[in-house]
């Protein structure tokens, strides 16, 4: 298994990340990927970008050097399942979401308030994935949120760089990943790159699905075909 696009990346629009949004593109060249989701933070993370970063991506071209640029943010999940303070009209140029716990903007709390909080992010429709939902210090009643996903519209995130740097992922995106199998969740497999060289650098997460026996017809982000459908699913031309 393969991936064709990394759909969670960040630019220095975050500024505890490093690279342009050229310099991303590059990255995802080099590594032979065909697209490339661009989802800096929301404004709540004291270091992301305005409001008016997000409102002003449809500047951004559909294809830089022969790779499409998914024009993205990554919520940041706050107390009661609230997401970052913006208009929504600086939303409408928002091609993908996803929505993630992050320490600065959700202090780690109980089980039950971390699920009632994805609970109320599967009934947002501006959220399309759940981002990095195997962090341990976020635990959650993963049967009872993945097995709605579905019904809610809601992509699963397995994210690569989670399993080196937050400690006790891999057994949690193990579990997760067993789940979207069970209750057949397409998933979306990504590196969360701060950096240019780090942009499709999903090994980690490929060897665990493949461990598993995931199937590769639920990984939205594993062939062009698919990556297409999902996104024309959603009115979204991606390649010519």
């Amino acid at each position: 298994m393969h991936i064709v696009a990394d759909l969670h990346t960040h630019t220095i629009a975050s500024t505890h990340a490093y690279s342009t949004v050229y310099e991303m593109v590059r990255g995802a060249k080099a590594k032979g990927l065909i697209a490339i989701g661009i989802t800096d933070h929301g404004p709540d993370m004291k270091d992301g970008p305005h409001e008016w970063h997000f409102s002003n991506l449809n500047i951004i071209p559909r294809e830089i050097d022969g790779v499409a640029v998914i024009r993205g943010i990554e919520f940041n999940i706050c107390p009661g399942g609230a997401l970052d303070r913006m208009n929504e009209k600086s939303l409408k140029p928002v091609e993908f979401a996803l929505a993630s716990f992050h320490d600065c903007c959700f202090a780690p709390s109980t089980r039950a308030a971390h699920t009632e909080a994805l609970e109320a992010v599967l009934h947002d429709k501006r959220v399309q994935a759940f981002g990095h939902p195997g962090n341990p210090k976020f635990d959650f009643d993963m049967e009872h949120i993945i097995s709605q996903c579905n019904q809610y519209g809601k992509l699963v995130e397995i994210n690569s760089n989670s399993f080196a740097i937050r400690k006790g992922s891999r057994e949690n995106c193990t579990e997760i990943a067993r789940l979207c199998k069970k209750y057949q969740v397409p998933i979306v497999v990504d590196s969360d790159s701060h950096i240019e060289y780090t942009v499709g650098c999903v090994d980690n997460a490929l060897e665990m699905l493949e461990e598993i026996g995931f199937p590769e017809e639920l990984v939205v982000n594993s062939s062009r075909e698919r990556l297409d459908e999902y996104f024309r699913g959603r009115g979204l031309t991606l390649f010519g």
